[in-house]
């Protein structure tokens, strides 16, 4: 009979030999049965997780000297030290734990719907990507029509950009000056096609421009000016019916007609739909009070007030849709072209969540890092493997550096969040604690890359020189392939949020 008042067995449970003491001499079970025993059993877990027998705070002390828990585990010192996948795991998930509450990200939540009713209906195009649409327009007409509309996208981003960001400004006139290129050019090949002179191409482009800002105007007051829903509704039904009389005159044969017709209709109705949320929203917020508001329950609830651009992939006129127009890979599967658009659907639907809320995407984002993490592991162990070849050291111990490096850097990062932390507490009462916790930010950051450089010469034992030879390639390499993986990483955040 145990002290806990369980039987306690004469032979192991688990190989049935015969017990001498607390531990199975033959295959090392505990006679302790955790299942029966809840004190155990909850030591058993905290002892497995921590090893809280001295180690995990032996191990984290000399992690802190460069090199020291790595050489002295591969001389054999392997029972004073945590195991390094242990340590590297436990840290990576108390790290960026510890990172989703330290993080707090602004949302812009108090914005004023009122004030979004003056901002009108915008919708920025790519002015690069709508310069393709001028090489199908048949007529003159046409191409101020599209000119018009993208100048005017355009001067509306401007004008939306502060004065001081010239760099910014400098982007818009170039796409501004690429516009007026492509249609230029695209109506001296239409003069040329035609046979046309050239009193009869400016009297076309004088009537296109004409026409052009004519609709522009009718555009403006239809949607981004509608005062009530009942007014909205009345001028999308005035903007839709040309549109869809000359769609049900036009052949089944005029497909490019057809389409330029349907996306017409649809442009008016999303700028009818941006306008309806934003009319509903400034109605519930000024019926409600003082209520706070989250513009991403708004959105949810009365729907997305800013329009968005159209998505076009790879260069095509038309906008992307997952069911009218997806993306296809000719040699691809069906199955596998159905998961890529249904990846691009959710990361659609995510990016106009995020831009709502973006601490969704600095969450994800940061759930996200330690499987990046863990995958570069095994990486750079072949990269130190590779820069140390003829060192007579097997992969194996190549990965006991890069874990306990990883390691480090991941105490480093913990350290890191919590100068964030304790600086959003602190620093509302005392503000020199920000100048405090920002200098031990940037030396932190600083240290990161000595320690790595010092471990190294420290572990392999070489000289200065060659060792900040392969420390700077192996690092370069790394830096690349890090690269690569905090995009695609960005990517899949985006997509799985």
């Amino acid at each position: 009979m145990s002290a806990t008042g369980h039987d306690t067995p004469s032979h192991c449970e688990n190989c049935n030999a015969p017990l001498q003491g607390h531990y199975c001499h033959d295959c090392g079970q505990s006679v302790v049965n955790p299942v029966r025993d809840a004190r155990h059993a909850l030591e058993e877990v905290f002892e497995s997780f921590w090893h809280l027998d001295g180690r995990i705070f032996r191990t984290l002390r000399d992690l802190v000297v460069p090199g020291r828990v790595a050489v002295n585990y591969l001389a054999g010192q392997r029972a004073r030290y945590v195991a390094p996948l242990r340590l590297f795991l436990v840290l990576s998930v108390v790290t960026f734990f510890f990172a989703q509450m330290a993080i707090h990200v602004e949302n812009n939540e108090g914005a004023n719907p009122m004030v979004q009713l003056e901002d009108g209906v915008s919708s920025n195009k790519n002015s690069a990507k709508q310069s393709k649409a001028f090489a199908k327009a048949a007529s003159i007409a046409d191409v101020e029509q599209i000119r018009r509309r993208n100048l005017a996208d355009l001067a509306e981003a401007r004008s939306a950009v502060p004065s001081v960001l010239l760099h910014a400004r400098k982007a818009i006139d170039v796409a501004i000056a690429d516009v007026n290129h492509a249609a230029d050019s695209r109506i001296e090949a239409i003069g040329r096609e035609k046979a046309m002179s050239a009193e009869q191409v400016a009297a076309a482009k004088a009537d296109g421009q004409r026409r052009a800002n004519e609709a522009l105007e009718t555009s403006k007051q239809s949607m981004d000016k509608a005062e009530d829903l009942t007014t909205l509704e009345r001028l999308r039904v005035e903007r839709l019916v040309p549109h869809q009389v000359k769609l049900a005159g036009l052949p089944a044969s005029a497909a490019a007609a057809r389409r330029h017709e349907f996306n017409e209709i649809r442009d008016i109705n999303i700028a009818a739909g941006c306008r309806a949320a934003k009319l509903q929203i400034a109605v519930a917020t000024s019926t409600e009070g003082s209520r706070a508001r989250k513009e991403s329950e708004d959105a949810r609830i009365y729907g997305d007030p800013d329009c968005y651009d159209r998505l076009t992939l790879f260069g095509s006129d038309e906008p992307w849709d997952e069911e009218t127009n997806p993306l296809v890979i000719s040699w691809a599967p069906a199955f596998f072209n159905h998961w890529v658009n249904r990846q691009i659907a959710h990361g659609r639907e995510n990016v106009s969540r995020a831009q709502k809320d973006p601490s969704l995407y600095v969450r994800a984002l940061l759930a996200a890092v330690p499987s990046a993490l863990f995958l570069l592991v095994p990486v750079f162990a072949l990269l130190l493997k590779l820069a140390y070849l003829g060192s007579g050291r097997r992969y194996l111990e190549h990965l006991v550096v890069a874990l306990y490096s990883h390691a480090f850097m991941c105490l480093a990062m913990l350290a890191f969040f919590v100068s964030i932390a304790l600086d959003n507490a602190i620093s509302p009462q005392w503000s020199g604690f920000g100048w405090i916790s920002g200098t031990l930010e940037t030396l932190l950051w600083l240290w990161l890359p000595v320690y790595l450089w010092l471990m190294q010469k420290r572990v392999y034992g070489n000289g200065w020189i060659v060792t900040t030879v392969r420390y700077l390639v192996i690092g370069n390499l790394y830096f690349v392939l890090l690269a690569f993986a905090a995009t695609f990483l960005a990517l899949a955040s985006v997509v799985r949020m």
